[in-house]
């Protein structure tokens, strides 16, 4: 064999999983000796990194990078389930998955009422998932955890009369790690992220439906527990699934362990298409943005997100805000009629037509408060993001579908109580990145207090950690510059929602 041959039927760098296992790669296509001798799967010699999973449980502090050892506690909740198919489960995995279904699906829809809440479709798909049960447990003894920690801070800051709501965030926060439902947490994540890795290297999925909703059920956890940089990895790992879903369906159907649940491929796809929106708009990518669907699908699609996911959301905005994620990451010279088009499905949208569509009567006002909140902050957004000249007419104030000051109105009028407060989080923070006054900024402190009251998790505080610094900053250095700019300088992957 000649030089040139034999070269030619060598890669040029060494395959990734020799370069994990740190060992001296033969480079052979198309797939090295080492991992044919080791029967390990070869994951190829790309240049892009592959997806994986690991073992650790944390992304920071003390536990970075460990592995939790800690086993379940039992703490009973007065209803277990009754299910036969979950029998064989511990009496505290089926407690947490109780909980689950009572307390944590309905903060995941918008609207709990009359319709199939399909986070609870999920406890279908556990008997055949056992990954999937991991998943579910992990981010129902978070959520726990979380409350309990806050109960008892407040419980001792009563004790001394003084305002619940003004707890520092450090001593809930330092409680949270000493309770057993919060390593309860951890351990089940490992226990997913196992699952996952290992459904990773086998390469046609074992239960499809159950892979892609122990994803989402991790994405979930990691914004729960930071709204930081880990929940890219779930999207990543989620957007290189789908496409896949079908096949490996076909194969589950055929061995007659699939699940009938009709609507749950179509929940897959809208929850995607929201969580990847929404993710790519405080993310400084080095790659263009590129929905995973065609834009001629995505409205249906969309459509669906407003009764079936958390942030209810009008799909026209949803839609214009996926628009402007492509038209800001492209690398190609923008068309000029492009901006003009993305302001002009904004300035189209109605708010009061959005509200009296398919609502109660008595939602009817809310409904209105919600959109004009969400149209405002995709447009704050769009300015931000869109290459449009300090001095355009899009700056122009009076080009704001609604003005600062009455959309601020809407946000103070609000009812804490209110179903669509838990829809707000994201127009909440860009709003409130674009306030100028201390009087503005009070006010949307308070919004976030009613959300931390709703929500006691940490995406809601490290939202507004990072408005506090967009404010500081803009203090420092005037209105001069785009806030987007901050964040972006920041590199932190955030997802508020």
């Amino acid at each position: 064999m000649s030089m040139n041959t034999a070269a030619a039927n060598c890669a040029d760098v060494p395959c990734w999983t020799c370069r994990r296992r740190r060992l001296k790669c033969d480079r052979a296509l198309p797939i090295c000796s080492k991992c044919t001798s080791s029967r390990r799967p070869c994951l190829g010699y790309s240049k892009d990194k592959p997806l994986r999973w690991t073992d650790s449980v944390a992304s920071r502090g003390k536990l970075m990078g460990k592995k939790e050892p800690c086993q379940e506690q039992y703490l009973p909740i007065s209803r277990v389930l009754n299910d036969p198919a979950l029998q064989d489960l511990s009496p505290s995995m089926r407690d947490y998955i109780s909980y689950f279904g009572q307390q944590c699906c309905q903060e995941y829809v918008l609207y709990d009422f009359k319709r199939v809440n399909l986070f609870k479709e999920f406890i279908r798909l556990i008997p055949s998932c056992p990954g999937l049960c991991h998943a579910v447990v992990s981010v129902a003894a978070l959520h726990q955890a979380f409350r309990i920690a806050s109960a008892q801070c407040n419980e001792k800051t009563m004790a001394y009369k003084s305002n619940p709501n003004e707890v520092p965030i450090s001593q809930w926060v330092d409680q949270v790690h000493y309770l057993p439902t919060y390593h309860d947490a951890l351990y089940h994540k490992q226990r997913t992220l196992s699952f996952l890795r290992s459904e990773a290297y086998a390469g046609c999925f074992s239960n499809p439906d159950g892979v892609i909703a122990s994803m989402i059920m991790s994405i979930w956890f990691e914004l729960m527990d930071s709204g930081r940089d880990t929940w890219r990895y779930h999207l990543l790992g989620l957007r290189e699934m789908m496409p896949k879903r079908g096949v490996s369906s076909a194969h589950f159907r055929d061995g007659g362990l699939a699940a009938d649940l009709p609507q749950m491929s179509e929940y897959f796809d809208t929850s995607y298409a929201v969580l990847d929106i929404i993710g790519s708009t405080f993310v400084k990518t080095k790659q263009p943005y590129q929905p995973l669907f065609p834009m001629s699908c995505s409205l249906d699609i969309l459509k669906r997100s407003e009764s079936q996911t958390w942030t209810g959301c009008p799909s026209t905005l949803l839609y214009v805000l996926s628009l402007t994620n492509a038209a800001a990451s492209s690398s190609h010279e923008m068309p000029p009629d492009l901006i003009d088009h993305i302001f002009s499905h904004l300035r189209h949208f109605s708010p009061m037509k959005w509200a009296v569509t398919g609502a109660e009567t008595h939602y009817m006002k809310p409904r209105y408060q919600f959109a004009s909140i969400w149209q405002a902050a995709v447009e704050i957004y769009a300015r931000q993001v869109l290459p449009i000249p300090f001095e355009s007419d899009v700056f122009n104030e009076g080009r704001i579908s609604n003005s600062l000051s009455s959309i601020l109105d809407h946000l103070k009028s609000m009812d804490p109580a209110d179903v669509h407060l838990k829809g707000i989080l994201w127009p909440a923070f860009v709003i409130g990145a674009e306030t100028q006054t201390m009087s503005q900024r009070v006010l949307i402190t308070g919004v976030f207090g009613h959300l931390w009251t709703l929500w006691r998790c940490h995406n809601v505080t490290n939202a507004l950690k990072v408005l506090e610094k967009i404010w500081a900053r803009r203090a420092m250095e005037g209105s001069s510059r785009r806030w987007i700019e901050y964040i972006y300088e920041w590199d932190g992957d955030w997802m508020f929602i």
